[in-house]
């Protein structure tokens, strides 16, 4: 499929490899919030991009899934106010697809949404209980206080964690690409090493002990159970993603059941497409061919306008501005 030009940009979120790691509260709220402004300030402002697919690995999935959740909330819309997003900024509207390879971030399946929604009355009786969505939980001012361990401790715990893993890197990253190790090279592993030697990098590691509740991917992806909508939040207003999806999925990540994940992820609506890859938890970087194959055919079905592609197809002096961000 030839879907001519499409630029990319791939930066590094910050407190991640080559990017500053200045001494903040490192949480999915300020990378979903440095993206998110990334696509304001760079991709559109800079670069004149009208229109963006965003995707990511990992946690770049989870941040590229809230960022696009968040840029549905309309900028001029009067009602903007009684909507929640996680930067507190409205969004662009110009997000039109998303792709997940292995992301993070939690996932209910239609039974565990049952089993919670299922709760005993002080008699013994079953009794059906309505579920409340994390950004609900947070507007009503109802998360339970945050009870990190002294920072010390935490501290202590990250650099040893970091001494542990630092002369392990090529070994783990073999794990993690069980398909093709031989992607695993002298610049992957020194560059690993060289951002986990930086100043603030124990900054980023202990921030995992101070993490705020993450809003569920049935939350951001508008699911037809556990999201806002299905459940019938009404309180408040919350950004979501509902337009097409890619699940790009390694089915051979070692980190996690891989393959139950992405079967979730396609029950949870009409509109997302699971493609298996056969590879570990990187995909992209494992088998980009594989993943690239799978990224361009989706774009060319789902989530591109034909009329441009047509035209980026049929001349090469005129690009349509359209972009891919890869976190």
């Amino acid at each position: 499929v030839d879907i001519g030009a499409v630029d990319g940009f791939a930066p590094d979120l910050i407190g991640f490899g080559h990017s500053e790691k200045p001494p903040i509260s490192y949480t999915q709220y300020l990378w979903q919030s440095f993206v998110g402004s990334f696509a304001k300030e760079v991709a559109m402002r800079r670069y004149g991009i009208q229109k963006f697919t965003i995707g990511g690995n990992s946690i770049g999935g989870y941040t590229s899934v809230s960022t696009a959740a968040d840029d549905t909330v309309p900028v001029r819309d009067s009602s903007f106010s009684s909507y929640l997003t996680g930067s507190g900024a409205p969004g662009t509207g110009a997000c039109k697809g998303l792709v997940l390879m292995n992301s993070a971030g939690q996932i209910q399946s239609r039974q565990d949404i049952a089993t919670m929604k299922k709760t005993t009355t002080s008699s013994g009786e079953p009794s059906d209980v309505k579920l409340r969505t994390v950004a609900e939980i947070t507007a009503s001012n109802d998360l339970p206080p945050c009870s990190p361990p002294p920072r010390p401790v935490a501290r202590a715990f990250g650099n040893g964690l970091l001494g542990y893993l630092r002369p392990r890197i090529q070994s783990i990253c073999v794990n993690l690409y069980p398909t093709n190790p031989e992607a695993v090279d002298d610049t992957l592993c020194t560059g690993i090493e060289r951002d986990s030697l930086d100043p603030g990098a124990i900054n980023v590691m202990i921030s995992g002990s101070k993490l705020p509740p993450p809003r569920t991917i049935n939350e951001l992806l508008s699911a037809d159970f556990g999201s806002a909508e299905s459940e019938g939040c009404a309180i408040i207003r919350e950004g979501t993603w509902k337009g097409p999806v890619l699940v790009s999925q390694g089915m051979l990540d070692p980190l996690n059941d891989a393959k139950a994940r992405a079967a979730m992820l396609g029950d949870m609506r009409s509109g997302v497409t699971v493609t298996p890859i056969n590879g570990g938890h990187c995909p992209h970087d494992e088998l980009p061919k594989d993943v690239g194959k799978s990224i361009t055919e989706w774009l060319y079905t789902s989530a591109l306008d034909k009329g441009s592609l047509e035209k980026s197809c049929t001349s090469s002096s005129q690009v349509d501005k359209q972009e891919v961000a890869l976190d």
